[in-house]
């Protein structure tokens, strides 16, 4: 790890950064009173900024205290969620409200999940390629040929295109369409942050990622992918153990 990022600095170095983009503003968001969120979260950071992007964090909602952020915003769930696991709903409240901050600043936002590890800089005119939502990722992360894919298209030539979801799963009872498989980078406009507030207002919310649908908004993807999973999760069986979406419990 450390000498694959020792390299991408040094490119960063040589030039290749000059597309930064200040057009946009970038929060990652991390539970605070958790470890290893935290270490995820630094080393997403400093991956974020060595391609010209200038992070901030964002205060992760528990899903410990999701009973009341129920109680404040009103909203509801559309359907019992399967496992009704806390981090499910943590991570669902930390992105509505970046949702909301993004419609009152009226600024386009790259979300970053903890584990949302930034491969290659932005080109200037990023804004210009998507209407709505780019995930930054367009490869499925818990596919046995993911690192395989992500090598192998890291030096195509960028282009955007829209995203599919080739394991899109009950798109009927969760009502959204084509939606996101995993939510921890990619950019949204005010635009699009709206509709999906009034759409969860008007009939309740499912996971963050699932919300993401092409019922909703119109949904792009990068290629190659300019961000990927951290790749920690690569390891073993870390993404079944370390995720806190699968694993939050009590007051971690």
């Amino acid at each position: 790890m450390a000498n694959y990022k020792r390299s991408q600095a040094q490119s960063c170095r040589h030039g290749r950064c000059k597309f930064v983009n200040t057009c946009m503003k970038t929060f990652i968001i991390r539970l605070e009173e958790n470890e290893h969120s935290c270490c995820m979260a630094q080393e997403c950071y400093d991956q974020a900024v060595i391609h010209g992007l200038q992070p901030e964090f964002f205060k992760a909602i528990n899903g410990n205290d999701s009973a009341w952020h129920y109680e404040i915003t009103g909203i509801k769930k559309a359907h019992k969620f399967k496992k009704n696991r806390l981090g499910v709903l943590g991570c669902f409240f930390s992105h509505y409200y970046l949702w909301l901050k993004c419609i009152e600043e009226n600024t386009p936002f790259v979300i970053l999940e903890h584990d949302g590890f930034i491969l290659k800089p932005f080109d200037s005119s990023i804004l210009d390629t998507f209407e709505d939502v780019l995930k930054l990722d367009r490869l499925d992360p818990f596919s046995k040929s993911y690192e395989e894919l992500i090598d192998q298209e890291l030096n195509l030539p960028f282009s955007v295109t829209k995203y599919i979801n080739l394991e899109n799963k009950n798109p009927i009872k969760i009502n959204t369409g084509n939606y996101f498989k995993g939510a921890y980078a990619y950019i949204i406009k005010p635009v699009a942050a709206s509709k999906l507030i009034k759409y969860i207002k008007q009939y309740g919310h499912v996971p963050a990622d699932q919300q993401i649908g092409d019922w909703i908004v119109d949904t792009k993807t990068t290629v190659p992918s300019l961000a990927r999973l951290h790749p920690y999760y690569a390891i073993g069986t870390n993404i079944k153990q370390s995720s806190l979406t699968r694993n939050l419990k009590g007051n971690n």
